[in-house]
């Protein structure tokens, strides 16, 4: 008796064709992410985002710079979010000397300018504690025109997980009340 495997190879490549393929598990391709050691490390962060407030406001190139300095200087006023954190804290005061330093205004007062607003958030993965011992720090910081962003900007850094309280922001002052008896005449 002679088999014939035709029918079957048929058979076969009929099933495999109502099979749908799924999209197989990859890594992201390497990628380099700084690390913040030091206070000075602040100081290259509010670099970083003085210089992207610069490029969109301002323009990229020197032309476009002085150009814009030249018709009227840009006023921003610099929102320091509600609950700061000691690294918040020192930001602030360096992000404002980046933009003094690229010729910016800086406004006390919230009708001054454009309101540019930044958070700092810490992330810590517990993979990440076991393989690195590190925390994640994100800064986010915005500048809007009435209702609508102009533009936002958003960056990670590593930070040792030993350092994570000096990005946690502090929550309001205790309030602390005392009861008192009043005893008259």
């Amino acid at each position: 008796m002679k088999i014939s495997y035709v029918p079957l190879i048929i058979l076969c490549l009929g099933l495999g064709a109502c099979t749908s393929s799924i999209p197989l598990k990859t890594n992201y391709p390497l990628t380099y992410q700084r690390e913040m050691l030091a206070v000075h490390h602040w100081d290259v962060m509010a670099a970083d985002v003085a210089n992207w407030l610069q490029n969109l406001l301002m323009g990229t190139s020197e032309q476009d710079q002085a150009q814009a300095q030249d018709v009227r200087p840009i006023t921003l006023n610099i929102q320091q979010p509600q609950y700061g954190s000691e690294a918040g804290d020192v930001f602030h005061g360096l992000l404002i000397t980046q933009l003094v330093n690229r010729g910016f205004i800086i406004g006390e007062t919230p009708m001054h300018g454009f309101p540019v607003t930044y958070d700092i958030q810490v992330v810590t993965q517990p993979w990440m504690l076991r393989e690195t011992n590190d925390s994640e720090v994100v800064i986010n910081a915005s500048v809007m025109s009435g209702d609508r962003y102009v533009g936002r900007f958003s960056d990670i850094y590593y930070i040792p997980h030993i350092n994570r309280n000096l990005y946690i922001a502090r929550g309001p002052a205790p309030v602390t009340t005392r009861m008192m008896e009043i005893v008259g005449p």
